[in-house]
């Protein structure tokens, strides 16, 4: 610890201990600017996802071969698993960082980690959304 004085024009003379600052904390402090909304979408949509396949996951693996795309390919329990997954890692990371404002070097990786697993999650519900777009402007209007 190093020894310096509170202010420069202090007319006391009482010494106050300093930590100095550790250089990686900083530079993480930096780099954890980014807003942390986007952290919180994707434990709502794991959440979402896990709710959704408990719900209609067997309806959509039984359906037809576009519905399957949902669950891709017929894994609704897997893909309810691992919704589940990241949400309690996002959600546990939450607390561990302050609200994903605070990271150290080993929480930044369990955060991409998570970040990773429920986007994993999530790629079932975005191909669906993917091919229903693509099917309407191949085929026009479902109406007759």
């Amino acid at each position: 610890m190093a020894v310096r004085r509170l202010s420069s024009l202090s007319t006391a003379r009482n010494p106050v201990l300093v930590r100095p600052k550790d250089p990686e904390t900083v530079a993480l402090k930096q780099a954890v600017s980014r807003p942390s909304t986007m952290y919180w979408f994707l434990m709502v949509s794991d959440l979402a996802t896990a709710i959704w396949m408990y719900t209609v996951g067997p309806w959509l693996d039984t359906t037809s071969k576009f519905t399957a795309t949902g669950t891709l390919g017929g894994h609704h329990v897997l893909l309810m698993i691992v919704a589940i997954v990241g949400f309690l890692m996002l959600a546990a990371l939450a607390v561990l960082t302050d609200n994903f404002t605070h990271s150290t070097r080993n929480l930044a990786i369990a955060r991409n980690i998570a970040c990773i697993i429920s986007i994993v999650a999530l790629t079932g519900l975005l191909a669906l959304i993917l091919m229903a777009l693509l099917s309407r402007v191949l085929f026009g209007p479902l109406r007759p």
